[in-house]
């Protein structure tokens, strides 16, 4: 049978226009499906992957939890859980950020299912006319023109129901993508507190070592940038052993805690503390020159003797040099502390 081409009464295209038309949108309509399953598969994938990484931080975390309680907090076996809550921290902080590109990969498939949706409401539109000029066509049995016109409103009835259930995927996805937000944002949260609870010091409250440094080379990091001054202390505990052996660790962890206790009543909020090691300190200040620095810890030495007869503290004191990085600001600091000892016991 010949197409007919005669003109649209409704339009002014031709029938065999919208036949075309429609066939032009069976085919973008096709590939935005496979993009679209494409989306689906990817985004599959990233939720399997955030799940598995949620169970093994969860996991980290357990394990941590039971050996601190099982080893009573025995310091070696307390640094080898800090490991295994690193190790979790970094990966709900990895969880947060694909949880949260996962989210606008669903937005973005919604949007893509809503567009998808529109050009099968158009492709319908398209068949329905096609099927309306075909009845009113005098070529061809009417027999051919109505099977033809039919078959036209069964696509378009179909092409109507799938952009309505791509229409109900987008509403989903989009509310899939509010949920995944919200777990990214609890991921940071826990991230963050887990950040908080591993670089602190326990005992004391003051930064624990390895974010306490990481810190400090903020600090300076911030000081070359700037061009400004930072002095680093370094602060021994005398007699902590002493207190340890004569009056049990209770005590000697109470003069420790003293000790940053008064420490803190005479720094700025924004200097950094951070134990070293078991009675070992550094305190970070910047845009403090070397003598003011000097004063500050004076007066805490004082304070603290004063408030603890037991407790004295050794000192050292060094200002950043723009050429050297952290670990040659400690051995500096370090040896004015020696070198001050080495002077008193002359």
């Amino acid at each position: 049978m010949s197409e007919i081409a005669e003109t649209c009464p409704t339009c002014g295209g031709s029938g065999l226009i919208h036949r075309d038309a429609a066939a032009g949108d069976a085919q973008a309509l096709s590939e935005g499906d496979q993009t679209l399953s494409d989306r689906d598969q990817t985004l599959s994938d990233q939720d399997q992957t955030a799940s598995d990484r949620d169970d093994r931080s969860a996991a980290d975390d357990q394990e941590a939890a039971d050996e601190d309680l099982a080893s009573g907090s025995d310091p070696q076996i307390h640094e080898r859980t800090r490991l295994a809550r690193e190790h979790s921290h970094e990966d709900r902080e990895n969880v947060a950020k694909l949880r949260d590109e996962t989210a606008g990969t669903r937005l973005a498939a919604a949007d893509a299912r809503d567009q998808v949706a529109e050009e099968r409401d158009r492709s319908a539109l398209a068949r329905d006319r096609a099927a309306a000029e075909l009845v009113g066509q005098t070529e061809g049995t009417v027999e051919e023109r109505l099977l033809r016109a039919e078959r036209d409103r069964a696509k378009a009835a179909a092409d109507r129901a799938k952009a309505a259930e791509d229409r109900k995927r987008a509403a989903a996805d989009r509310e899939r993508a509010a949920h995944e937000r919200d777990e990214a944002l609890e991921a940071a949260a826990q991230a963050r507190h887990d950040l908080v609870v591993m670089g602190t010091d326990e005992l004391t409250g003051v930064w624990a070592r390895r974010v306490g440094l990481a810190n400090i080379e903020r600090e300076i990091e911030r000081a070359r940038r700037t061009q400004t001054s930072l002095v680093l202390i370094f602060v021994d505990v005398d007699g902590l052993k002493k207190v340890n052996d004569s009056e049990g660790h209770s005590s000697g962890d109470e003069l420790l805690r003293r000790f940053t206790t008064t420490l803190q009543e005479y720094i700025r909020p924004y200097d950094i503390v951070v134990r070293y090691g078991g009675d070992e300190f550094l305190c970070a200040m910047p845009n403090l020159t070397l003598d003011a620095a000097r004063d500050r810890i004076e007066q805490v030495s004082a304070a603290f003797t004063e408030t603890d007869p037991r407790g004295s503290i050794g000192f050292g004191l060094a200002q950043y040099d723009p050429a050297e990085q952290l670990g040659d600001l400690i051995s500096r600091a370090d040896a004015d502390l020696l070198a001050k000892r080495r002077t008193a016991r002359e």
